[in-house]
C-alpha cells in the first residue's frame, strides 16, 4: 500500500481507525456498546493491527477497550497523564503508554506526527 494512502474508518462516537500507508492508528478506542445499543461490527478483542492508540480524553466513551487492544497488538497508547494512570492499572506496559499535557509533537512514523493540544474537557 502506498505511504502517501490514508483511509478513515468511523466506529461511532469519535473513534476512528486511521491507516497510513501500513500504519494503523485508533483515534479513541471506545468500540464496545451498551447491550442495547447496536454494535459497531468491531470489539476490542477482534483488533489484529493497531501500532497506536491516540485518546482525546479520560472518559470511559474514548477511553475504554485501549487496554485491550495495547495488550493484544502492542499499540502505543498516547494520552494525557490520566489516561496513562489508567492504562497502567489495567496493566498495560509502562513502555507503551506516552504520557503528553499539549504542546507536543511526537512521531508516530517517518511520515506522521501528532501535535498535542491542551484538552480542559472534565
Amino acid at each position: 500500500m502506498p505511504t502517501d494512502l490514508a483511509t478513515l474508518d468511523w466506529f461511532g462516537c469519535a473513534t476512528f481507525r486511521l491507516r497510513v500507508g501500513e500504519l494503523v492508528i485508533f483515534l479513541d478506542a471506545y468500540l464496545d456498546r451498551v447491550p442495547s445499543a447496536p454494535p459497531v461490527g468491531l470489539r476490542p478483542e477482534d483488533v489484529e493491527r493497531a501500532d497506536w492508540i491516540v485518546v482525546g480524553h479520560s472518559h470511559f466513551d474514548h477511553l475504554y477497550g485501549a487496554e485491550r487492544i495495547a495488550k493484544r497488538t502492542g499499540a502505543r497508547i498516547l494520552g494525557s497523564y490520566e489516561t496513562v494512570r489508567l492504562m497502567e492499572a489495567q496493566g498495560v506496559p509502562l513502555a507503551q503508554l506516552i504520557p503528553v499535557a499539549g504542546g507536543e509533537k511526537v512521531r508516530l512514523s517517518d511520515d506522521v506526527t501528532v501535535d498535542v493540544f491542551p484538552s480542559q474537557h472534565s
